[in-house]
């Protein structure tokens, strides 16, 4: 378990202004802790606040986080993934605001490469205000990316 908080961008091959996250704390085999501060210049924000479904990107991000802190474990850089799914989302907020500072944990429930599922929890000032269901899939092994498109020749 690795609980000193580090960047965000060294785990993911994200990068601003699509890189939502800053940092990364507590890390364990089956989970990660991620952290963020709602700024103005915050991709989603709307005036001065955001929509909850923002949430559905933050857990995704933090997925993808946990997929890197692996891939380093194993010698590896992080790769680019997709969400396949979202099984479910409940949002317990109307809006998130600038100033917000988020704490986004996620916890891998299954993984079967190329595919891992994982259940997501995002809280504002130790309250949960989201909660999000994702099936993730790497986008280097799904043969989906590697086939050819219909019509055209194979390798």
């Amino acid at each position: 378990m690795t609980a000193a908080r580090r960047p965000a961008v060294d785990f993911v091959p994200h990068r601003p202004p699509m890189l939502c996250l800053d940092e990364v704390g507590e890390d364990t085999a089956t989970s990660v802790v991620c952290h963020v501060t709602i700024r103005p210049d915050f991709i989603f924000v709307e005036g001065d606040s955001v929509r909850p479904v923002a949430m559905i990107e933050l857990v995704a991000q933090a997925c993808a986080v946990y997929l890197g802190l692996q891939a380093r474990c194993a010698g590896r850089s992080p790769r680019v993934g997709m969400v396949v799914g979202c099984r479910e989302a409940e949002f317990l907020v109307e809006r998130l605001a600038v100033g917000d500072e988020l704490t986004v944990t996620v916890h891998r429930v299954f993984e079967e490469l190329p595919v891992a599922a994982f259940t997501g929890e995002v809280a504002r000032g130790g309250a949960v205000v989201g909660r999000v269901s994702l099936s993730v899939v790497d986008g280097d092994l799904a043969p989906a990316a590697t086939a050819p498109a219909a019509g055209e020749p194979g390798p």
